[in-house]
């Protein structure tokens, strides 16, 4: 049971022992004082139940068990030093490696296809999950290790969690080409007699944008909410409703469905995207391969 709690550190002094046959050499080898050489072989004895090193006229020269076991643990500890020393290696072209990913689903139709594209261009075997969670969930999936990253907004970050800027998101309004009274522009009063199609995750009719409203006085007409911000484009393309997104989200499908697009007809903050990850993580290089590489398509969008 002894020989399973050896420290490292120990087979070190032993090593150095073996080497020099002398106490007082391998203290100056490895850089600590005699008496706590002496100690280290005292504790190494114990734990093996062999002298290990007898003294002679010249300094110490090794018992039998010493010779014996002398050899494996030079591989060893020379196996060990090699491991530790040797970077960590990630080959996007032969690793096969499924990353799980957090992106909202008002970012997929616009980053997805990049980000997929660039794997079967550069790293064929790789395999990707996206989800689309609350914050407070992604934190929780990053936490226990069952997400490796996301694209989110989120301010104040836990200091375990690292955070850097994608891009800023951009709010556009979208309506139908054949919208009865849009047509080519969009004024404010146009916004606020049209009847409006939000995202809710839970159901509700309101959202910040009601919010920025509801401070200048005023109240636009919540016609529907959807729990999917995809399903806007294609809503709006066939009613006379008109939806409040972003350029990420609407992108996509302007010309597949032949949607009108304007400024939001108020002034509305641009959203900041980051992207998180958890420390524990920084120097994995496959992980740092896929957070630049989201860095990289984000900005050149």
């Amino acid at each position: 049971m002894n020989n399973m709690i050896i420290d490292l550190n120990l087979l070190k002094v032993f090593q150095a022992i073996y080497t020099q046959r002398h106490i007082t050499r391998a203290s100056e080898q490895l850089g600590m004082s005699q008496s706590a050489v002496s100690h280290a072989l005292q504790r190494l004895r114990h734990s093996l139940d062999d002298p290990l090193f007898i003294r002679c006229k010249t300094g110490v020269e090794p018992t039998a068990r010493a010779e014996e076991i002398a050899g494996p643990l030079q591989h060893s500890l020379r196996q060990i030093s090699e491991t530790l020393s040797q970077p960590p290696r990630f080959d996007p072209a032969t690793s096969r490696r499924h990353f799980h990913y957090g992106l909202p689903d008002h970012a997929v139709a616009r980053y997805a296809p990049l980000l997929l594209k660039r794997f079967a261009e550069q790293a064929p075997g790789l395999a990707l999950s996206l989800y689309h969670e609350p914050l407070p969930r992604l934190l929780d999936m990053i936490e226990e290790q069952r997400m490796d990253m996301a694209a989110c907004v989120c301010r104040d970050l836990p200091p375990r969690f690292r955070a850097t800027r994608l891009f800023k998101s951009r709010h556009l309004v979208i309506a139908a080409h054949n919208h009865p009274f849009i047509q080519g522009s969009l004024s404010l009063e146009q916004y606020l007699a049209a009847r409006h199609i939000i995202y809710s995750g839970n159901g509700k009719h309101d959202s910040y944008v009601d919010a920025i409203l509801q401070t200048r006085g005023l109240k636009r007409q919540v016609a529907a909410s959807v729990a999917s911000h995809m399903a806007s484009p294609v809503m709006v393309a066939d009613s006379e409703l008109i939806a409040t997104t972003t350029r990420e989200l609407a992108g996509p499908f302007l010309q597949r469905y032949k949607l009108q697009h304007f400024e939001v007809p108020f002034p509305i903050p641009d959203i900041d995207v980051q992207l998180i990850w958890h420390q524990r993580h920084d120097r994995d290089p496959g992980h740092k391969w896929l957070r630049d590489l989201t860095v990289e398509l984000t900005q050149d969008v």
